[in-house]
């Protein structure tokens, strides 16, 4: 993930140790586990608005879900 800051157009790439972060942070805010996403994204009902933001930001982390 790269993120361009306009002030300093500075470009700042995320390591695995910041997505992890991310990931553990979606989840514990979502009150739920990637698992638990998965399935509520599979029937396209999911528990709050926090939980499908959850899952839209990190659906394709999974491998740093489990870490």
């Amino acid at each position: 993930m790269t993120a361009v800051l306009p002030e300093r157009a500075q470009v700042v790439k995320a390591n695995d140790a910041d997505l992890r972060k991310a990931v553990q942070r979606a989840l514990a805010r979502s009150g739920c586990t990637f698992d638990q996403l998965a399935e509520q994204a599979k029937t396209g009902h999911f528990d709050s608005v926090r939980a499908r933001m959850a899952w839209v930001t990190i659906a394709d982390l999974k491998d740093l879900a489990d870490r």
